[in-house]
């Protein structure tokens, strides 16, 4: 037995009309005839009394109208399942560190939705030590840290965001064009801790060694409390990048720092072995 007979079937019990039926279906009223003739040969019954005035179910298709009809939301609800099927979106879950630009992770959530519709984001913000961590107990898929990647991961470098230093309003260094390193000696600076960018510390210190200066280094993990962090820090500067000075420290001038080019630098890191879906997610991110 096949689906269309029972279609065919069903437009004739609702219209009460071999011809009604055939105009609703859009197919030839003789056509119709012969697969009504087919399903009844099948089924070895009679299932409409044809009379003049048009055709009316038989006691066998009263007794198959009711089945044709269970038979056919079946089946239209098999075709919703297997439709439904291919719009599953696979998630990718993406580490972030505290601090990145949210204009940046908007534009890049709207991209990846056009460039891989088949993938739903899940955005998880961790520090660069436990995003690594998170990464190889399989609870990311990708990470974006501010560390050097490990050798046995796949990454690239995403991006830079140079270093800067806000000033405390009032200060002498508030209305200068620039900072240099020589302008750090003697002052109380606040810079992130080796958890969170692991790279900036010995740069500064080594720096500083190699200029002969002696900052008041106090080292501390913030972003979103960076303002209250200097103030308990009593902090004359903070080393931070541009937008974290524009977003969390209003009134606090931000300087480029001359002869110290320090950079975050950002690395997008997966496991070597990954999803097609994961790789797919990775190449829309780096293009």
């Amino acid at each position: 037995m096949e689906f269309r007979h029972l279609h065919y079937f069903l437009a004739i019990a609702e219209e009460g009309s071999f011809n009604r039926a055939a105009d609703r279906l859009r197919i030839s009223q003789p056509s119709l005839s012969r697969q009504v003739q087919a399903l009844e040969r099948e089924l070895g019954q009679s299932l409409f009394d044809r009379t003049a005035r048009g055709a009316t179910p038989t006691a066998a298709g009263d007794a198959l109208l009711q089945h044709a009809r269970q038979l056919l939301a079946l089946e239209a609800s098999t075709q919703e399942v297997v439709s439904g099927a291919t719009k599953i979106r696979e998630v990718v879950t993406i580490g972030v560190p505290p601090g990145t630009s949210s204009e940046w992770l908007v534009n890049l959530v709207g991209r990846l939705d056009e460039e891989v519709p088949g993938c739903a984001l899940q955005l998880v913000e961790a520090n660069s030590t436990n995003q690594l961590r998170m990464l190889r107990e399989g609870r990311l898929d990708l990470c974006m840290v501010h560390q050097a990647p490990p050798s046995d991961c796949s990454s690239w470098k995403l991006r830079e965001e140079p270093f800067g230093l806000a000033v405390r309003p009032g200060h002498a260094l508030a209305s200068a064009a620039s900072c240099s390193l020589r302008d750090l000696d003697g002052l109380r600076v606040l810079v992130h801790s080796r958890d969170q960018v692991p790279t900036q510390q010995d740069g500064l210190m080594s720096a500083a060694v190699e200029a002969g200066i002696r900052p008041y280094w106090q080292f501390a993990q913030f972003v979103e409390h960076a303002l209250a962090g200097a103030a308990a820090a009593k902090a004359d500067a903070v080393l931070v990048s541009r937008y974290t000075a524009q977003k969390q420290m209003p009134g606090w001038p931000w300087h480029p720092l001359t002869e110290l080019p320090l950079a975050m630098t950002t690395w997008l890191v997966c496991q070597r072995h990954t999803r097609a879906v994961v790789s797919d997610v990775t190449t829309a991110i780096m293009s």
